[in-house]
């Protein structure tokens, strides 16, 4: 799964699409799993479920805001557009990102900062859906939080309340999705500010 998604991170930063690209290729085996385990959970909604890894596991946990788990991306662009010396670029991409992200919709993320070529934001697109893959495996192979059910949910529908639905309406799922949320705007900050920077840098030039 780890390398699924560097492969995906990777195709989504040379302008291909890595969800259609690496994702169709192991959703067979996501779809199998989650089968399995609405199986066990409509024989015995006690029973332990014998898969973590399905397709909901990888759309409302790994992939929360789109690829690279840009849901972190969009709210520190959203906290830094606050502030007094925010660039306009900046400013401008709010209203453009944060809406759809929240609905895990990110090209306007992708192609309108740009994410797409822009290298300095490589390392976090890379490491953010890897952290929130293995902060969930973790905290479910664990038992602290309810493994997916097999409910089938969109792709589009929000964190949170993705993840309550999912685990079979388990508040520990969308408490799941909120420690991944806050790792992700932790990894994006640092480089965001980076790339934040240089807007204001060549904008000032511009004047």
């Amino acid at each position: 799964t780890l390398i699924a998604i560097l492969l995906n991170s990777l195709f989504w930063m040379v302008g291909i699409h890595g969800g259609n690209v690496v994702n169709s290729i192991l959703k067979p085996i996501w779809l199998m799993n989650s089968d399995a385990n609405r199986l066990v959970f409509q024989a015995d909604p006690t029973a332990q479920l014998p898969h973590i890894i399905t397709e909901p596991f990888i759309d409302n946990f790994v992939y929360m805001g789109g690829g690279g788990a840009t849901i972190g991306l969009v709210i520190v662009i959203a906290i830094i557009a606050r502030r007094k010396r925010a660039s306009q670029l900046t400013k401008a991409m709010v209203p453009l990102t944060l809406t759809p992200g929240i609905f895990n919709i990110n090209e306007p993320a992708m192609f309108g900062l740009p994410i797409v070529m822009n290298f300095s934001l490589l390392i976090p697109f890379v490491l953010a859906p890897m952290a929130n893959a293995i902060i969930s495996y973790s905290a479910m192979a664990s038992g602290l939080v309810a493994t997916t059910t097999g409910i089938a949910v969109s792709w589009t529908m929000p964190p949170i309340l993705s993840g309550f639905l999912t685990t079979g309406g388990s508040i520990s799922g969308a408490i799941l999705q909120i420690v991944c949320i806050v790792v992700d705007v932790a990894i994006y900050w640092f480089f965001y500010q980076a790339v934040e920077k240089r807007n204001l840098e060549l904008e000032a030039v511009s004047v």
